[in-house]
C-alpha cells in the first residue's frame, strides 16, 4: 500500500488531501466490511504531525473493536485520535477510530462509524532505499532515490519539474542486495504533496519483455523476502482466537 507523504499535516489536513482517492462514505455494515477473518497490512497515522505513519498488521475484530499489531507504538494518548488504513488485498479502507488499550501486544481500537474504500494496486508494492537512473529522449540523464517498487511500477524522487506525466524515458535501477534492472517506464504520476520543497513523488509503470518481467519478478520476490524475513515471529506465526 503506497500512500502519499503526510508532510507536517494534521489529520484532517491530510485526510481532506486524499480523500479524492477514495469512494462515498460507508455507513452501513462497517463490521461486515472490516472483519473479513484474515490478517492485513495497515497504516495508522498519529495527531503528531510529524508522524509518517506507523506500519501495523489489523488481525481481526473483537465485539465492537479492531485488534492490531505492530513492531512499535509510540504512548496511547499518541493514537487517541487516529486515521488507519486497511489494504484487504482488492481494496483499502480508510477511517478515523480511537485507541481504547493495549493487552498483550494487542492494540484495540475503536470500530468505525464511517469508512471510504478505494480499489487496490493489481501489484503489492515494497518500500525500498536504492538508486534509478532515467535517462530521456533528449539525453538528458537524471538520477532519482527509490521509494517503492513493483513488478509492473515503481515510486521514486526526482527534483520537481524534470518529468511529466505521459512521458516515456528508459530506467535503470538497482535494489541492494537483490540486483537491478533496465527497462523502458511511462510517467503516470507526479504528487507534491508533503515532498520536501523542490523535489517531488513521481509513479511510473514499467513497459516490460518476457525476460525483463521475469527479472522484475525476482527482485520483487528478493525484496519481499528481505521484509518478511525481518518480521517478528509473533507477526506471521500468531493467529487471534475469538
Amino acid at each position: 500500500m503506497i500512500l502519499p507523504m503526510r508532510g507536517m499535516l494534521s489529520l484532517v489536513e491530510y485526510y481532506e488531501i486524499i480523500i479524492g482517492e477514495f469512494g462515498d462514505g460507508i455507513f452501513d455494515k462497517i463490521p461486515d466490511m472490516l472483519c473479513i477473518g484474515k490478517q492485513c497490512d495497515a497504516v495508522i497515522f498519529s495527531a503528531d504531525v510529524t508522524d509518517s505513519g506507523t506500519h501495523f498488521y489489523f488481525d481481526d475484530c473483537e465485539s465492537d473493536s479492531l485488534i492490531f499489531r505492530s513492531n512499535g507504538l509510540g504512548s496511547k494518548e499518541d493514537y487517541k485520535k487516529s486515521l488507519i488504513f486497511i489494504d484487504q488485498g482488492d481494496s483499502i479502507c480508510m477511517f478515523f477510530s480511537d485507541f481504547n488499550y493495549l493487552f498483550r501486544g494487542r492494540h484495540y481500537f475503536d470500530m468505525p462509524r464511517l469508512i471510504y474504500r478505494r480499489v487496490s494496486r493489481g501489484a503489492k508494492r515494497v518500500r525500498l532505499d536504492g538508486v534509478i537512473t532515467l535517462r530521456k529522449a533528449d539525453g538528458m540523464e537524471i538520477v532519482g532515490q527509490l521509494y517503492d517498487f513493483s513488478p509492473t511500477g515503481a515510486g521514486f524522487f526526482v527534483p520537481k519539474d524534470v518529468l511529466r506525466i505521459g512521458e516515456n524515458i528508459l530506467a535503470e535501477f538497482t535494489i541492494d542486495g537483490c540486483g537491478d534492472c533496465e527497462t523502458v517506464v511511462n510517467v503516470v504520476r507526479i504528487s507534491t504533496v508533503g515532498i520536501p520543497y523542490g523535489r517531488c513523488l513521481v509513479g511510473i509503470k514499467m513497459s516490460l519483455t518476457r525476460d525483463q518481467k521475469h527479472r522484475a519478478d525476482q527482485l520483487y520476490l528478493c525484496k519481499k523476502a528481505d521484509e518478511i524475513r525481518r518480521l517478528p515471529d509473533y507477526a506471521t506465526n500468531t493467529k487471534i482466537h475469538r
